[in-house]
């Protein structure tokens, strides 16, 4: 089945605007394999630790999906756990992709709608609509 997803950016360092893209999915696609399509979203480096996590705000108590220090490659676990194993939440909580923790660029993941069947022609996941500019992950002065 095709999952629709909202992607937000609700916190980063030179963040100063609006930023949302809407992408259609595979329910089993991976939360790693999200990571690396928010990367290619938003154009910022791999070149920091990143995790999900479940939560009412990303900022208050809340609970990561996969310990990543467990293992030796950081999100390696996250590649193993499937959107369908994360969806439904639980009720009031919310989905994080939280990005450099020292910077902490977090984006919310939602899911709108019901789930529809997979067109065999199309490539998945594909972006259906986009508010705002791509955040710029440094400030101009680097």
């Amino acid at each position: 089945m095709i999952w629709t997803l909202s992607i937000q950016c609700v916190n980063g360092p030179t963040f100063d605007g609006t930023f949302e893209r809407t992408i259609e999915a595979q329910e089993t696609m991976t939360l790693g394999e999200l990571h690396d399509t928010i990367q290619r979203l938003t154009g910022f480096d791999h070149d920091h630790l990143f995790t999900f996590i479940v939560g009412r705000h990303w900022r208050g108590r809340r609970e990561e999906i996969v310990d990543t220090d467990t293992t030796d490659i950081p999100g390696e676990a996250l590649y193993d756990v499937h959107l369908n194993q994360v969806f439904p939440l639980p009720p009031k909580m919310k989905l994080f992709y939280w990005f450099d923790f020292g910077d902490d660029w977090v984006f919310q993941i939602g899911r709108r709608g019901k789930p529809k069947p997979e067109n065999k022609r199309v490539k998945y996941p594909r972006v259906i609509a986009k508010t705002g500019r791509k955040p710029r992950q440094y400030s101009s002065g680097w």
